[in-house]
Order: C-alpha cells, then structure tokens, then sequence
C-alpha cells in the first residue's frame, strides 16, 4: 500500500496538487485521546482521491496546518463517522468540508445493526480489519510505520466501501424529490436517495453542532444547585418528623407507608406490586403525605438534573453534548452527555449567549398536528390551517358544539389534549390521563369516550387512517410505510404505526432547515453557530449585531423546509432573539 508521509510544507504542497481536481477527498485523521475533544491533539490527517494518499503528521509539520485550512474546505469528505473528524477539525483548526458522505450513516440508513468500520468492511468487503493500533500512543515523538500504515489503510478502506455503499443506497431511492437532486451532496457524490441526501448534509452539521457547545450560567447553575439541596433536605427532614423513617425514593417503603400506614388502595403494577409512580400518587394528591411525596421527588428530579449539567461544565463555561444524529427509528436525534434536549422548561434560563451575542431560537408551530393533517388528507384541518384559523379553538368548537368565540381557555387545553393526543390513537383512558397531568382539565373516564367519538367525527380521515392501521397489523403483524421525504420504516405496534410517519417526517423537516439554513447563512457572512436541536426547535448563537438578520433568516429556512415536504399545509415557525434560552 503506497502513501506519501508528509512532514514539511513544501511536499504538501507538492502532493496537494495532485488531489485539485478531485472534488472529493478520502478522509479521516488520528489524534492524542478520544476523552475530551477540547483538550485532544490531532496528530494525523490522512486524506486522498482514488489514487494517491497523504499522511500529514501535524506534530512535525504544525505550518502544515494552514495549508490545510485552505485546502481541505473546498473539497468534500467521505468518512466512517465523519461527525468525529469535523468536530475535532472544526473545534482546533475551523476546519469544515464543503460537505460530506458518511459511511457510518450509510450503513445505518441501510439497516444495519453492527455499524463500526469493522463490522461495515466485514460486511460489504468479506475482509477483516485490525485495529489494534487505535489504542497506541499517537502522541508519540516518532509514530512507528505500523501507526502510519494503519493511517493509510483507512482511507484505502474507504476508497473501496463508498462506491458499494452509494450503489447500495441509490438502489432504494424514491421516485421524485427533485429539489434534492440540485444538492452539492446529490451533485458532488452522485446520491439519489432523498434520505440519504439530507442525512449526509446533516453529518457536517452534526459534527460543528458538537464542536460549538452550549454556554452555561455557571454562577447561577452552582447557586440553584446549592438552594434545590438545601430545601431538599428541609422537605426529607420534615418528611422524616412528621410520618417517621421512609424512603421516598423505595418504591417499596412509599408502598408499604402508604397501604399499611395510611390505609389507601393503591392499584397493582403488572408484576402485583403496588403502584407508587409519580402518575399513580397524583390521584391521591389530596392526601397532605402523598402531596409531600411528589413534591420531594420533584425536587430530587430537578437537583439531579442540576448536578449533571454541573458536571459536563467546562472550563470555557460550556457544555459539550454528544448528538447522535439517527437516534430513533423515526429519524430524531439524540443527544446525550449532557442531554440537551430534556431540559425543564424552568431551567433553560441558566442556558446563555456570551457577551455581545444572542440566542435565536425558533421551533415549527404545532408541526405533529400540521403533518398529521397532510399525511391522512384530513381536510377539515388542513382548511382550518390555510386559513391561519387556531387549530385547538376550531377542533373545542367541532367536539363541544359551540362557537368558536364561546370556546374557554379550559376548553381550548382540553382540545389541545384531544388534539395531540388522539391523533395517535390514545384510548379513553389515555385521554382523560393526558387531559389532568398534560393540559390541568379534569375529565372523567366516560366524558373522554364521548369526546373521542366526536373528534372522529369530526375528522373522519384519522379513523379510516387508524383503522387501516389496526388492520394491517393483525393481518400482517407490522405495517410498513414512509414518511414524507421518504424514511423507511416498520412498525410492530400500533402506538408505533400511528407515530412514526409524522414524527418521522418532523425529523426529516427539522434536518432540512438545518442544511438550508447552515448553507444560506455562510453564503451570506453571518457567524451562525446553531448550540442546541430539540426535535422541533432549533436554538443559535449569534453576534448581536446580527441576531435580527439571523432570525429572519432561520424563519425562512425552516419555513421553506416545511414547504418542500408539506404541500397542502402551510408551515409556521415561531422565533424570538434572547440572552438566554426561554422565551
């Protein structure tokens, strides 16, 4: 296997000219420690096109460094788990692809389970690979040429999975989604299939969104925390005086407390245990002990919320999340270390821009609802939704019968809960649950029956869609479909079959207004660093200066993402410019 061990500028730029007409490059790099990005050194970056590969030792040739700024962002990258190189790339050197085709998502988007290079060139190449030289020193004064072959190798590894894993995936390509084909990805790499085109976009994305951090109010996080473990000790020691030794926290303890101490009946768990969740004790919420008991693990929830954010500070006052980018079968992300996208709503404050930057942050407005609408051609909505009518007023005037300019705020929560619920298929049950601890309206078991009766009424295209749904699945035992841009999937269950498709195509939308609105803004000049994505919302750090600029930008991006996937219903986006993340 040939290579060209590089440790000067003058052979780089030697061998740099042998790869200008390439319009893509073969691309991964070595660094010090996978620990801690922030603190790593990159050592190596390995590259190359279909013939020639270059080891660039950046320990022996740092000035080899800003020839590569210059170089390697006017070329595209194909990588295995590319998201790695960006952000360390990114994060030491500003260093981004014009865009990128992943190897690792390849082989996910095909289905596959085992997705390590390894496991993919086994699979695809019939070959296996070694890798035992990951673990060696990398910070070595002199690498051995076992390390630099071992550098080599994976690009030449790469070289010879991408064109099976493209033929692969353009096997499976839809029909249509022409405006996908115009794409760099599409144009540069030859891909067909619209999934794949907008998920090898998002890898550039991903990677910079990891490398960039969200900034936390240190201060005030340490001094909530301090406040939150005060007051949770005063609540146990209080606990503990008035009712005697229990821990909340022993399912068991609460259980034997409260059916031998305080005679209440507490249904069964399926393993015949007595229930003690937090759902199951707010219908004894009443009792002065159980109302303390929610009260003391709510507190618990938000201090070990608190720690944990604490804990992933670092010294630049930020944290540094991990998002995988295909997280669930629908397509949503997942983000994790710490996880990002479950903050309370009343901790999102302690989120913040530096100073003289702000935080522009917008969500889709009611976009499962608006989905759902196009997706089973409910018409009553989708008119409602043109019409730029509030959805809730309209369906707590169809159900309840009445005129919109009657309906209640109660009311309308009410048909919010009908609303985001029952176009999933929750049951009686479900509804009058989702109702109390969702939305604060109280309904009983009966009043729910009959409110779902008139919701599918009222939107009949849901019931024929549910239905259908039902159907399938104890014909066939799954249903199979796609979502709007075209994800694949396979459902089991029925909760699964009616969520799929929308918050599926939710994910595909939120992904495109990312690359849209990523390209447009560097197109444009602005510093743009989006620091957060939360399945619908999306959540960037901006200069002051042009924080309006932005916010008019990130609107349109995600408005027109929307209308590339929803063609009867119109897509809103909601956003606001702040110091902190709250709205």
């Amino acid at each position: 296997m040939e290579f060209t061990y590089i440790t000067d500028t003058e052979t780089l730029r030697r061998e740099l000219k042998k790869l200008e007409n390439s319009p893509y490059l073969y691309l991964d790099i070595e660094t010090t420690t996978h620990e801690d990005f922030t603190k790593t050194k990159i050592r190596l970056v390995q590259f190359g096109d279909d013939k020639n590969t270059l080891v660039v030792d950046l320990f022996e040739c740092p000035q080899c460094a800003e020839l590569l700024k210059e170089f390697l962002p006017k070329k595209a990258w194909i990588g295995h788990n590319l998201k790695f190189d960006i952000k360390n790339l990114y994060y030491h050197y500003g260093i981004e692809p014009l865009t990128t085709f992943d190897t690792f998502i390849a082989s996910v988007l095909l289905g596959n389970e085992r997705n390590s290079l390894q496991a993919v060139v086994e699979r695809y190449l019939g070959e296996y690979l070694d890798k035992s030289e990951q673990l060696s020193n990398w910070g070595a004064a002199t690498l051995t040429q076992s390390q630099l072959s071992y550098a080599a190798k994976d690009v030449e590894i790469l070289r010879r999975l991408f064109p099976i894993l493209l033929k692969e995936l353009n096997a499976r390509a839809d029909g249509g989604k022409e405006f996908l084909k115009r794409t760099r990805v599409a144009e540069i790499f030859g891909l067909e299939n619209p999934v794949a085109i907008v998920e090898m976009a998002m890898v550039k994305e991903t990677g910079k969104l990891e490398a960039n951090g969200f900034m936390v109010d240190v201060e005030t996080l340490k001094g909530m925390l301090k406040k939150l473990k005060l007051e949770l000790q005063k609540a146990q020691i209080n606990f503990v005086t008035r009712y005697g030794k229990v821990d909340i926290f022993s399912p068991k303890q609460v259980a034997q407390f409260l059916t031998r101490r305080l005679g209440l009946k507490l249904p069964s768990t399926k393993k015949g245990n007595a229930a003690t969740d937090d759902k199951t004790l707010s219908e004894y919420i009443d009792n002065p002990a159980v109302a303390e008991i929610v009260r003391i693990r709510k507190l618990k929830k938000v201090y070990d919320k608190i720690r944990e954010l604490v804990g992933f500070v670092r010294e630049d006052g930020r944290v540094y999340p991990e998002f995988k980018q295909i997280g669930a079968k629908t397509g949503r992300m997942a983000a994790s270390s710490p996880n990002v996208q479950n903050i309370p709503r009343d901790l999102r404050k302690i989120f913040r821009a530096p100073e003289g930057k702000r935080l522009v942050i917008a969500d889709f407005s009611q976009i499962e609802l608006r989905i759902a609408a196009e997706y089973v051609n409910e018409e009553r909505m989708i008119e409602a939704f043109k019409k730029g009518e509030d959805m809730h007023v309209i369906t707590a005037s169809l159900v309840l019968g009445k005129n919109k300019e009657e309906v209640t705020k109660e009311e309308r929560q009410l048909a919010k809960a009908m609303n985001y619920g029952l176009i999933y298929g929750i049951s009686a049950k479900g509804l009058m649950e989702y109702a109390k601890f969702g939305y604060g309206v109280d309904i009983t078991l009966e009043e729910a029956k009959e409110l779902i009766k008139r919701f599918f009424k009222a939107f009949p295209r849901f019931y024929e869609w549910h239905k259908s749904l039902r159907e399938a699945l104890r014909e066939k035992g799954r249903v199979e479909g796609k979502t709007l841009l075209g994800r694949h999937y396979v459902a089991e269950t029925f909760q699964d079959a009616a969520n799929y498709p929308i918050q599926g195509t939710g994910a595909d939308m939120l992904k495109l207004a990312v690359n849209i609105f990523s390209h447009q803004a560097k197109e444009w000049g602005y510093d743009a660093r989006i620091v957060n994505l939360v399945h619908d919302e999306i959540v960037c750090e901006v200069p002051e200066e042009q924080a309006e600029d932005v916010a008019e930008l990130l609107k349109e991006s995600m408005e027109f993402a929307g209308s590339l996937l929803l063609k009867e219903v119109p897509v809103e986006a909601d956003v606001n410019i702040s110091q902190n993340w709250e709205k």
